[in-house]
Order: structure tokens, then C-alpha cells, then sequence
């Protein structure tokens, strides 16, 4: 008997620890998603019309909110246009960006000629605030490479970042530049808590730095990594890849996604409440996509992803 009420005891007191230990996200959750967000669901179920007698706004149920986007031929080409740059800026930085944060990180973690350097040349633009570091990379890319590029005789007609064939690649090296801060500071901390032992005896089996990076170093990270593409997906369709920073309230049709179109349509409506139903109901249908999909990529991660052992 006196075995069954400790192990009763225990139970109690883990399930006790369980919710406490949850207690703090799920308030979170429920404040700044559920709360913060409340209104915004409600209004992608509504209609707002201005009533000019009465100098009031009145609010009817709809659906239209949903179905205009895809009924009306110019907001369909706008979302397809959009959604186009969101998707390729995603495989951009999943192609590019994430193997050079890896690269990286595991350049510093074997403390090779000048790693302190790079990691602290990669985790600055975490700390200079981020129009700070756009007005510094403007003027680098106006005024800095026109003239280094007449030290081997070529002239630019325009600014990489005025001229439609090098504005995106000019603000996607932006964008990847900055996103080594936090993920290359946690991948080296990370693989820095892997046993020397590993490492050595890989090196006395005769494997070389490949072969140590995918088979040693890779899966000890993945649950870092995985972290980093799981928030990938989650951010898929609000990444404004920091068009706001660069270009301010001009729209740029080469370099908007899906994340800039409902800001820059949101700031663009200012007080007139009328215009956000459709905005929260595109937010609705992006989030009813984004959600699935980011649980998807997890399980995927867990059930196919390296194991540590």
C-alpha cells in the first residue's frame, strides 16, 4: 500500500510540475496571438461601410472578404506576384543562407585563422538596429561599389539598388547577411557542446573535414537547425525581407512579398477601417496555410532528420 501512494504521490506532483512549467506559454499564447489577434478574426468575417447619414461606420456579416481576392483579376495577379517573391526569398535563404550559417559556425567552431573575427562581423547586425545598418548598406551600395567597380573599368548606369535587374539580389544579400547573426552564434554554441572525444576519434579513423561536418557535426546541430527551418516556414507569407527599411512607403514590384503587400496596404488605409476586412481575411487565409504546413515540416524534421546517436 505504501508503495501505491508514492508512486501516486509522484504522479500527482510530475503532473503538477507539467502544468506549471506550461502555464507561462500558454499565457502567452493566449495574450499576444489570441488576444492580440481577436479582433483581426472578426474582422475578416466583416463588411464595413461608411454610412454618410448617420457619419458612422455600419458592420454586416460576409464571406466576400475571402472571395474578392480571387474574384477580382488585378488583387489575384498582385497575391500570385507577391506570393511568387515570398516563395523564392524562402528558397533563397533555405539554399543559401542556411548551408553558409552552418559553413560558418563550423568555420569558428574548429577555431580556424580569424573565426572570432567572423563572429563578430556576423553577429553585429543583431545589434546595430536595423535601419541603422540600411542606411549604412545604401550607402555602400550608392556610392562604395560604383567606385570599386571602376577599378575594373565598368560604370554603372544606376544604383544596384534603383536599377530592377540588381535590386533584388541587392537586398537578398542584405537579408542573408543579417540573418547570420542569431543562427550562426547558436549553431557555434551548439557545436561547441559536442565531446572532443567525437571529434578525435573521427580524426584518428581518418575522416576529413566533410566528412566530420555531415556525419559528427550535422546531426549534433540538427535540433538547432531544425528549430531555424521550422520558423522559416512559420514567417513564410509576413517576411517583408525589410522593404520598409530600404524603400520606405514605395512600392517595388520586383522585391514586394506577401508580408510587405499587407503592411504596405495597411499603413496605406490609415484610419479608414473599411479597408482591413480584406486584409485580415488575406492574414485568415495565409495562417489557415502556414499552420498545417509549419506542423508538417516538424514532423518531417523528427521522423526524418539525423538522430545525435
Amino acid at each position: 500500500m505504501q508503495k501505491i501512494k508514492t508512486k501516486s504521490f509522484k504522479s500527482a506532483k510530475s503532473m503538477w510540475f507539467y502544468i506549471g512549467f506550461m502555464a507561462l506559454p500558454m499565457l502567452q499564447f493566449i495574450i499576444f496571438y489570441i488576444g492580440v489577434n481577436f479582433n483581426s478574426f472578426l474582422l475578416a468575417f466583416r463588411n464595413i461601410v461608411f454610412n454618410s447619414e448617420t457619419k458612422r461606420y455600419d458592420y454586416f456579416w460576409t464571406f466576400n472578404n475571402f472571395t474578392n481576392w480571387f474574384k477580382d483579376t488585378n488583387e489575384f495577379e498582385l497575391i500570385c506576384q507577391t506570393l511568387k517573391i515570398s516563395l523564392k526569398t524562402y528558397a533563397i535563404m533555405l539554399i543559401v543562407g542556411v548551408p553558409l550559417g552552418l559553413f560558418f559556425a563550423y568555420y569558428i567552431f574548429k577555431k580556424l585563422p580569424g573565426s572570432m573575427f567572423f563572429r563578430f562581423m556576423l553577429f553585429m547586425p543583431s545589434i546595430i538596429a536595423s535601419i541603422v545598418l540600411v542606411t549604412i548598406f545604401r550607402y555602400f551600395t550608392d556610392y562604395v561599389v560604383p567606385e570599386l567597380l571602376k577599378l575594373f573599368n565598368v560604370k554603372l548606369e544606376t544604383t544596384l539598388l534603383s536599377s530592377k535587374t540588381t535590386r533584388y539580389v541587392t537586398v537578398m544579400f542584405y537579408n542573408i547577411f543579417v540573418s547570420f547573426g542569431t543562427s550562426v552564434l547558436l549553431y557555434s554554441n551548439k557545436m561547441a557542446s559536442i565531446s572532443p572525444e567525437m571529434t578525435e576519434a573521427a580524426e584518428l579513423d581518418g575522416a576529413n573535414a566533410f566528412q566530420e561536418f555531415f556525419h559528427i557535426v550535422l546531426p549534433q546541430v540538427f535540433s538547432t537547425l531544425s528549430v531555424f527551418l521550422i520558423t522559416g516556414i512559420a514567417a513564410l507569407f509576413t517576411n517583408e525581407i525589410n522593404n520598409f527599411s530600404f524603400f520606405n512607403y514605395n512600392w517595388k514590384p520586383d522585391t514586394a512579398t506577401l508580408g510587405f503587400l499587407m503592411y504596405f496596404r495597411t499603413q496605406k488605409a490609415k484610419a479608414d477601417i473599411s479597408q482591413y476586412p480584406p486584409l485580415a481575411a488575406l492574414g485568415l487565409m495565409m495562417s489557415a496555410i502556414a499552420i498545417p504546413l509549419t506542423f508538417l515540416v516538424r514532423w518531417l524534421l523528427n521522423k526524418y532528420g539525423p538522430s545525435e546517436d
